[in-house]
């Protein structure tokens, strides 16, 4: 029980320092800093000693965004209303070429990012010298995260024929190696 109650008080006190270094509350801004993120990290370890590990990051993280929601509800700034409203605007339906545009790249960075992380992450854990199950857990485990940076890739390129060229590639030499 004690080690609940100096976790809460190291926790807000923690957030507090943070707060006031965000809002240079305080002459020293470092030290505030590295004040707050050391509380934060002792109740963390107060958590962890009350109730277990298990239990105790989750009561901590959990504690914490409670006690910085109270600072962010503290520092709430409500606008008055100015009394103008908006005019209502007329639907503009965006042109042709743009909606074929990400529609392109919505099948580049969807449905083929995920064929081509499939292929290749099966691929890989083909060729890895592991029983049946741990390829299996490292394909179930992996083919997201791939699937994702590949996505990412198409949607950050300016041009949608290099991922698209690259994720057939890649596609098919994944392929290649499971099925011949």
């Amino acid at each position: 029980m004690v080690y609940a109650t100096m976790a809460v008080f190291m926790s807000a006190g923690g957030v507090a320092l943070l707060y006031a270094s965000w809002r240079t509350l305080l002459r020293r801004k470092r030290l505030a800093l590295t004040a707050g993120w050391s509380l934060i990290a002792v109740s963390f370890w107060c958590w962890n000693r009350a109730v277990g590990t298990e239990f105790g990051i989750v009561i901590a993280a959990t504690q914490l965004s409670i006690v910085a929601w109270f600072f962010v509800l503290g520092n709430r700034h409500i606008r008055r209303s100015t009394g103008r409203t908006q005019e209502p605007v007329g639907l503009n339906l965006p042109r042709f070429r743009s909606i074929l545009h990400h529609s392109g790249r919505f099948l580049v960075a969807v449905p083929l990012a995920a064929c081509s992380a499939t292929m290749l992450v099966l691929a890989t854990a083909v060729v890895l010298p592991w029983n049946d199950v741990n390829r299996l857990a490292f394909a179930v485990l992996t083919i997201p995260a791939i699937w994702g940076v590949l996505a990412y890739w198409a949607c950050l390129e300016t041009r949608l024929l290099r991922p698209a060229l690259g994720l057939v590639l890649g596609g098919t030499l994944g392929a290649v190696v499971l099925y011949i």
